[in-house]
C-alpha cells in the first residue's frame, strides 16, 4: 500500500481531493470499509477528541490494521486535536498523520507548539495539519476568521507542516437546504502563496458541491465530511427502529451501514471526477 504522502502528492497533481471521515461508531466504520472496498478509493478515517474518548485511537487503530490485511487503502488522523501529549501518543502508535488545532491559541504559541509537533511527526514519517483561523459551526457568519494569505505563509515558513487548513467559508455542520458557499478567489490565492503545502478543507458537507469541486481544481486535496455520514446513520437507523420487527442489533444496524456507505461511496467518487 502507498504511504498517505504519496496517496496526497498524486492527488494534487491530477487534482484529486481525499476525503477524511470522522468515525463516530464501530458501524460508521463498518461502512466506510465497504465503500473503500467497492470503489477502491483510498480514504482517511479520523477521531475528534470526543470521537476519541468514545471509541479510543487504539482500537480505530486495530480496526485499521485488520483492513489494510485486505489491501484496503485506509488512512489514520487524529482531527481537531489540541492535546499534544495525545497527538504524539498517535503518532507513536502509528497513525499516518494528526492535525492540530491550535486556533484557540496565541499565535506565537501555536507557532511554537506545532513546529515542535511537525518534528516529532516527522521523525516518525507522519504528517501533521496545522490551523490557525478558528473554523466556526455553521451558525456563526463570523468572515474575519478567513485566512490571510500572508499571514499563513509566515506560520507555514515558521512550522513547516505537510497540510493547512484554510477557513474561507467553510463551517462545520450542515443545514439540509441551505449549502453554503465558500471564497475561491480566496483559495486561489492561498494555494499561490503555500504552493509547497497541501490544503485542507473542513465542514464538506454543507458546501455546495459545484463549489467542492472547484475547490478541488484550486488546490484542495483533503476534505472532511463528519455530518453527511451523522445525517444518514440517523435518518436511516429512525427509519430501521420503527420499520424492523427485531431485537437483534445487527439486523437493525444493517441498514443504517448500507445507508452510511453510499454516503460514503459517493464521496469517493465525487472527489476523484471533476465536474466543472
Amino acid at each position: 500500500m502507498k504511504k498517505l504522502s504519496e496517496v496526497i502528492n498524486q492527488y494534487r497533481q491530477e487534482h484529486h481531493a481525499i476525503p477524511a471521515f470522522n468515525i463516530d461508531t464501530f458501524e460508521i466504520f463498518q461502512a466506510i470499509e465497504a465503500a473503500v472496498k467497492e470503489t477502491n478509493l483510498p480514504c482517511i478515517v479520523q477521531l475528534s477528541a470526543g470521537e476519541d474518548a468514545f471509541i479510543e485511537a487504539e482500537r480505530l487503530f486495530l480496526l485499521v490494521q485488520k483492513s489494510r490485511l485486505n489491501d484496503l487503502p485506509i488512512y489514520l488522523n487524529m482531527d481537531h486535536g489540541n492535546n499534544i501529549s495525545r497527538l504524539k501518543q498517535t503518532l507513536k502508535l502509528g497513525f499516518d498523520m494528526v492535525h492540530f488545532d491550535g486556533s484557540k491559541l496565541d499565535l506565537a504559541l501555536n507557532q511554537l507548539l506545532a513546529k515542535d509537533l511537525v518534528e516529532y511527526a516527522h521523525y516518525f514519517h507522519s504528517l501533521v495539519e496545522v490551523e490557525f483561523d478558528a473554523i466556526h459551526l455553521v451558525d456563526n457568519h463570523d468572515a474575519t476568521v478567513f485566512t490571510d494569505p500572508q499571514t499563513a505563509k509566515k506560520f507555514v515558513d515558521t512550522t513547516r507542516p505537510d497540510f493547512f487548513a484554510v477557513s474561507i467559508g467553510n463551517k462545520h455542520g450542515a443545514i439540509d437546504n441551505q449549502p453554503e458557499y465558500i471564497n475561491l478567489e480566496l483559495l486561489k490565492t492561498i494555494a499561490t502563496t503555500l504552493p509547497d503545502t497541501y490544503l485542507t478543507l473542513h465542514g464538506g458537507s454543507g458546501i455546495d458541491p459545484h463549489q467542492v469541486q472547484q475547490a478541488i481544481a484550486s488546490g484542495i486535496v483533503k476534505i472532511n465530511i463528519n455530518t453527511d455520514l451523522r445525517h444518514a446513520f440517523r435518518r436511516s437507523l429512525n427509519q430501521a427502529v420503527t420499520t424492523i420487527n427485531s431485537e437483534k442489533a445487527y439486523e437493525l444496524m444493517a441498514p443504517v451501514v448500507a445507508a452510511v456507505k453510499e454516503v460514503a461511496k459517493n464521496k469517493l467518487l465525487d472527489f476523484q471526477a471533476l465536474k466543472l
